[in-house]
């Protein structure tokens, strides 16, 4: 153990360097860190906390950067070309909301588990768990790629956690009677159209939104699914039209000869339409061949569809029937739900439907398939 220049003992790792100079070294895999002060009480406490950052992966020797650069350095260099354009803006939305203020200022290397845990926590109060899960998806990838650069040592969101998630709320699926019961008082909404297609396909809301007249063959009776429709918030071009949930959304669809029948009536009434309103027919450019749109050709929102249900939800219950609180998912889980019930198999529902995997399939729609499986089981009542 090394002595002061009194003869006096000094802690472990710190040293003498001349008259006055204190020195602190450390090695950790494989590497020195050498820290210098006059004072010997700081010097301790500086060693203390670059221990600290060292062994739990903050200190980067090249790399003094902060978490507003490294995140637009993130995703402009391994972002932008690897994920749906939606899920950028997404990406830049949500940092601006919820990281920048709170950690953007401080560098990279300095930000530890605790600091990411308490805003975590505080966004918990306020946020839904799908938002702060989100948060944490984006500052984890961004510090993998960081560890993978070598600018830190350690990834400090692998030390924090967040709220499980609630128990997800069951799906709301239409019975028959409330199927009937819409298709009859939807009648006269602007959208009808669009719910059949819906309850014919189970295509989801911004598919449908997204569809164009190139993507329906009537020839042989498909309807090919290849986007989504997204609204892009404070842009100068309000939608655009992402690439679908995922690779497995990008399909083809049979259609029922009804089916083809609506699309082709509706493309009918959609010219005479045009035709009628002349120059009052303005959609938005680059959507001027969507199948379904709202009033002088333009791009129909989701709160549109939420708000249009809503209305023929509150008259039908006027008149006295019983109609749950159904959404325009709602359709795209009675389409699966009919489906089930008449036999068609998990496997042929989950390419309609566009899921990732059966499981997810199976998964969603369990609510339905005990009930088969029973019918199942009886058919080899014959055997005994």
């Amino acid at each position: 153990m090394s002595t002061d220049n009194n003869g006096k003992k000094l802690p472990k790792g710190i040293r003498m360097r001349g008259k006055e100079l204190y020195e602190a070294r450390f090695t950790y895999k494989g590497e020195t860190y050498v820290l210098y002060n006059t004072n010997l009480k700081l010097l301790q406490n500086e060693l203390a906390a670059k221990r600290y950052e060292v062994e739990h992966g903050f200190y980067a020797k090249e790399s003094n950067v902060t978490v507003d650069s490294w995140f637009h350095t993130w995703m402009e260099e391994y972002k932008r070309n690897n994920v749906k354009y939606g899920t950028y803006k997404v990406y830049l939305d949500e940092y601006k909301t919820h990281i920048q203020e709170t950690l953007g200022r401080r560098q990279l290397k300095d930000v530890r588990g605790e600091h990411i845990q308490k805003l975590f926590n505080d966004m918990a109060k306020r946020y839904s768990h799908t938002t702060v899960n989100l948060v944490r998806v984006i500052l984890s990838g961004m510090y993998t790629q960081a560890v993978r650069n070598g600018m830190v040592l350690r990834n400090p969101v692998e030390n924090t956690s967040i709220k499980k998630k609630k128990r997800k709320r069951k799906i709301r699926v239409m019975t028959q009677e409330e199927q009937k019961l819409f298709m009859r008082y939807s009648k006269t909404s602007q959208f009808y159209d669009l719910y059949i297609v819906a309850l014919g396909t189970g295509m989801r809301s911004g598919e449908l939104r997204a569809l164009q007249w190139s993507d329906i063959d009537f020839d042989n009776k498909i309807i090919h699914v290849n986007g989504t429709l997204k609204y892009v918030a404070k842009a100068r071009e309000k939608y655009m039209i992402d690439e679908p949930k995922s690779e497995t959304s990008k399909r083809d669809i049979p259609m029922l000869e009804n089916l083809v029948s609506v699309l082709r009536e509706h493309r009918k009434h959609q010219l005479a339409t045009r035709m009628l309103l002349g120059n009052k027919w303005r959609p938005e450019s680059g959507f001027e061949n969507l199948v379904f749109t709202g009033s002088f050709g333009r791009c129909i929102s989701e709160t549109a569809l939420y708000e249009d249900m809503k209305k023929i939800r509150a008259q039908i219950r006027e008149d006295g029937h019983v109609f749950g609180e159904h959404t325009p998912h709602s359709l795209r889980h009675t389409f699966a739900t009919r489906g089930f019930e008449r036999g068609i198999p998990p496997k042929v529902m989950q390419e309609i439907l566009g899921h990732k995997s059966i499981t997810m399939t199976l998964d969603i729609y369990s609510h339905v398939l005990p009930d088969k499986k029973a019918e199942e089981i009886n058919k080899l009542a014959a055997m005994f």
